[in-house]
């Protein structure tokens, strides 16, 4: 029973495009929470000098999240415009089989 279940065809294709979208909507995610982390532990002016992720945000968090939102746009176009070539392509293995 198990193997029939591993021999059934897909039904429908993969984009591969749509997984690495979501390793950049996750990556992107994680860094918008540091960015937060790090806005609101500006707010205390009590707060000691930052280091670590929170100093390397500082200096660099903007820049990274732009970067990541232009391939997270990137991505997807990507992949909405890929998804008719990976349509015809599973189409065409399923009539060659």
């Amino acid at each position: 029973m198990d193997s029939e279940r591993f021999n059934m065809p897909r039904s429908k294709p993969v984009n591969p495009f749509y997984a690495v979208l979501i390793v950049a909507g996750v990556t992107f995610a994680l860094t918008a929470t540091m960015y937060g982390v790090m806005t609101v532990r500006n707010l205390d002016a009590r707060s000691a000098e930052p280091e670590g992720v929170i100093a390397f945000m500082e200096q660099h968090g903007l820049t990274l999240m732009i970067v990541e939102l232009v391939v997270l746009a990137g991505l997807t176009l990507a992949a909405i415009g890929t998804d008719d070539y990976w349509m015809r392509d599973a189409q065409k293995r399923k009539g060659n089989e």
